[in-house]
């Protein structure tokens, strides 16, 4: 996932974090509480990156590394489980 620059923020800024939020609160629906759990962690992880400075090209090389720069992989995880449950049922 490619970390956003930090800049003034815009419409499209502020249009993407509403349906950023507004797909959370879809899953509440339909997910379990870990799975939105997860999510709501994503989410404030983004947020949280527009307000950190930019990275060098040699930060993000490490984050690669360390696999700190792949927000989605606990959220991944935990809908992959909730999927293999699920289909264990059936």
């Amino acid at each position: 996932m490619l970390y956003p620059t930090r800049s003034s923020t815009t419409r499209r800024d502020t249009l993407a974090l509403v349906e950023l939020f507004a797909g959370v609160s879809r899953m509440r629906i339909l997910s379990s509480p870990k799975v939105v759990q997860r999510a709501e962690l994503v989410a404030r992880r983004i947020v949280d990156t527009y307000l950190e400075p930019n990275k060098t090209f040699l930060e993000l090389r490490e984050m690669a590394n360390s696999g700190s720069i792949d927000l989605l992989r606990d959220f991944s995880e935990t809908c992959r489980a909730e999927f293999e449950s699920l289909r264990a049922q059936f």
